[in-house]
Parts: C-alpha cells; sequence; structure tokens
C-alpha cells in the first residue's frame, strides 16, 4: 500500500490536492478499513469493543459514562 502524500508543507500550511489525488487518498482509506474488517473474528470483535467501552468509561471526571450502561 502506498503512502499518500503528505497535504500540509513544513511550516503547517495546506497544500491543495488535484482531485486525483483525493480520490487516491480516498481510495487508501478504503483499502486500510477493509484491511482492518478481516482481523479477527465476530467473536475476538466483540470482546475488544467491550473492553474498550469499560476502560474508556473508567476514570471519567464526570460519574456519567460516556457509552451508556
Amino acid at each position: 500500500m502506498a503512502l499518500a502524500q503528505r497535504s500540509f508543507d513544513d511550516r503547517g500550511r495546506a497544500i491543495r490536492l488535484t482531485d486525483h489525488e483525493i480520490r487516491q487518498r480516498n481510495a487508501l482509506a478504503l483499502a486500510a478499513l477493509d484491511a482492518v474488517e478481516g482481523i479477527g473474528d465476530d467473536a475476538e470483535q466483540r470482546e475488544t469493543l467491550d473492553y474498550l467501552v469499560r476502560v474508556v468509561d473508567e476514570d471519567r471526571l464526570s460519574d456519567r459514562p460516556r457509552f451508556g450502561s
């Protein structure tokens, strides 16, 4: 998978992308999402989500959980 070009110069200014570059970046992002989708089985993904929800809700400054109960 090729790396997309930077969209900011060394001074932090935005670099205008061509329509072709935007489409290329979009295609790379979709390919990355497709690759992630194939990692692990459904049970493993559910276990990971449950873990992430639990740890995000731990140690919150607010008493309200981020994901509900």
